[in-house]
């Protein structure tokens, strides 16, 4: 199954008609062991596997924690203002977020995709609830291919913001262009992916989130 991942609006509106579910997955901030800090640039970016081998994921929770941030919509607004995808971004949230990870040393999650580190264990968890092959589809649904989760997790095969779905379209995830997160929908009510930092959406919550009361 494919769904067009939405672009504004309330995230239940584009999903809701097809899932019971839906959860906001909250990308990882990474904390690099050996790649150097300058290498995260768009000419430079380490591949997905060299993220994996490398760098350890820190969640939104430590995050919040660390850079003195009241809630996980301040930290969504203070990326957004970061990676300039707000008109009017918040300036004292992005320059909090800038100490932050300056003095931790970390870096920002990347915009736009599934994150390695919740892809990978998207992934094992799908093998576990017995799928053994997934659909992957560009951001618009025009090319479709199936792969083997296997094939999948031994080399980058996800094109850019594209969306993952079980063959059965029970479970779909996708990414918005200027969020770090990713929306996971699911047929099933229980929470099948506890490993992921995600929250669940309401009819209030909104694909620019941290701007509006969830």
């Amino acid at each position: 199954m494919f769904v067009l991942t939405p672009n504004d609006g309330r995230i239940r509106d584009a999903y809701a008609k097809h899932y019971s579910r839906i959860w906001v997955v909250l990308s990882p901030f990474l904390r690099p062991q050996a790649i150097p800090f300058e290498r995260f640039c768009p000419a430079t970016y380490p591949t997905r596997n060299e993220i994996l081998a490398d760098c350890a994921p820190v969640t939104w929770s430590d995050v919040l924690l660390a850079g003195g941030f009241e809630t996980l919509s301040d930290i969504d607004v203070a990326l957004r203002s970061y990676i300039h995808g707000l008109k009017r971004p918040n300036q004292r949230l992005k320059g909090k977020l800038v100490n932050m990870i300056e003095r931790e040393r970390l870096i920002p999650p990347a915009e736009g995709i599934f994150s390695p580190h919740n892809e990978r264990s998207f992934l094992l968890r799908l093998k576990e609830l017995g799928h053994s092959n997934v659909l992957v589809c560009d951001e618009f649904g025009e090319q479709t291919s199936r792969k083997a989760i296997e094939e999948i997790l031994a080399e980058d095969c996800i094109p850019p913001h594209g969306v993952i779905s079980t063959e059965d379209g029970s479970i779909l995830v996708g990414s918005h262009w200027d969020s770090c997160c990713s929306f996971l929908c699911t047929q099933e009510c229980d929470d099948q992916f506890r490993e992921l930092e995600k929250f669940p959406c309401t009819d209030r919550t909104h694909v620019y989130w941290g701007l509006y009361p969830i």
